[in-house]
Order: structure tokens, then C-alpha cells, then sequence
């Protein structure tokens, strides 16, 4: 699954089976993964893809996105997995998954208060103990 922007609609997901995987090397031992992919027409609303009443998208694996670009950088996409409808079989139900041990760590784009805790912090008086002591 890839997340995507087309004219139409700002938030379109792609979805598509891999074909096949690439790997370019280059200099210094640099890499680049392609998948290339047959993609699932998701630009179509009811022959492409449909939404259920709870919220469940399902694409038709029979309409194919007639794209002369097969190919997608693999940091770009997301796995998907597809479960078959009972009632209909050229429509399946997409499953996004999440790989095993990653983790979204949330990103804190706002200010650092560390330096202006440390001006507040706690101090040891001694001279108040020895007062204490006499």
C-alpha cells in the first residue's frame, strides 16, 4: 500500500501485489529497492474500490490501474494483505499491517524546555543544617 496524492483527491491510497523486486547498487555500496507492482484501480470510487457502512475499504482485484509507472520506492510503502469476499470473489477487503518490532516513535517539534528546568531546580543549603545541628 502506498499513500499518495492525485488531483482529484488528497488522501488516495494505492494499493497492488508486487510483481517483482529490484535492487540497483552503486557506488560506495549504495542501494536503491524498487517493487514493481500490477496495481488495483483505487482512483475509481465503486468499480475500483468502496467503502462499507463501517468504514471497511474492499478493492476489485479484477480492475487494474492501466499506469505506465509500475514501479515504487520500497521506504514508501506500507504491507497489505487482502482476504477474499464470501459473496463476491473479485472483491477483496484490505488488511494494513504493521511489521514486527518497528515502532512510531512520536516526533516532538516543539520547544526544549531542558534549559529552563535546570534553572529551577532543587539546591542543598548547608548552611541551614549546621543551624539545625547546634
Amino acid at each position: 500500500m502506498v499513500k499518495g496524492e492525485n488531483q482529484l483527491d488528497d488522501n488516495v491510497a494505492w494499493y497492488g501485489t508486487i510483481i517483482d523486486i529490484v535492487e540497483l547498487r552503486y557506488t560506495k555500496q549504495n542501494r536503491v529497492v524498487l517493487f514493481n507492482c500490477n496495481w488495483f484501480d483505487t482512483a475509481t470510487k465503486g468499480s475500483g474500490y468502496k467503502v462499507d457502512r463501517y468504514g471497511i475499504l474492499s478493492v476489485n482485484t479484477r480492475a487494474k490501474l492501466k499506469t505506465q509507472e509500475p514501479f515504487v520506492l520500497a521506504d514508501q510503502v506500507t504491507q497489505a494483505y487482502y482476504i477474499q469476499e464470501i459473496k463476491n470473489s473479485t472483491w477483496s477487503v484490505v488488511v494494513e499491517t504493521k511489521p514486527r518490532n518497528v515502532y512510531e516513535m512520536p516526533t516532538n517539534e516543539g520547544e526544549s524546555f531542558q534549559e529552563e528546568e535546570a534553572h529551577h531546580g532543587y539546591t542543598h543549603d548547608n548552611q541551614n543544617e549546621d543551624e539545625d545541628l547546634e
